[in-house]
């Protein structure tokens, strides 16, 4: 009879682990979803579609600046679109998510699923 010590517990818990790590982590290496602020971004446009900046804002507690970092990386990696409209109070910045940002979430929460810890 062998014994069992944990050790090869771990080991073939890493190895079932290994694929789906590898691909969670190559969704993470683009720049567009280095930060979590910014995976966040995604899933809120991916539920909604388009918010405003305002909106987005608000939810995260971002300031202004802060946000429009991020929108312009996300923007860089081809995620989302943003839009500036001419409202009676100024300018509003809506935001879009594009088909490649919203294929990039499912895959994103696809690899996330696939590691059923």
């Amino acid at each position: 009879m062998t014994e069992d010590t944990g050790a090869g517990r771990a080991e073939n818990s890493a190895s079932s682990l290994g694929d789906p790590l590898k691909s969670l982590n190559d969704r993470l290496s683009g720049v567009g979803l280095k930060s979590s602020t910014r995976i966040l971004i995604l899933i809120l446009l991916a539920m909604n579609r388009r918010m405003s900046a305002v909106e987005l804002r608000a939810l995260l507690g971002l300031g202004k600046g802060s946000l429009e970092n991020h929108l312009a990386k996300l923007e860089a990696a081809g995620y989302v679109r943003t839009r500036s409209t001419s409202s009676f109070r100024g300018l509003r910045l809506s935001v879009e998510i594009t088909e490649t940002g919203l294929e990039s979430c499912r895959a994103l929460l696809r690899s996330i699923r696939d590691l059923e810890v």
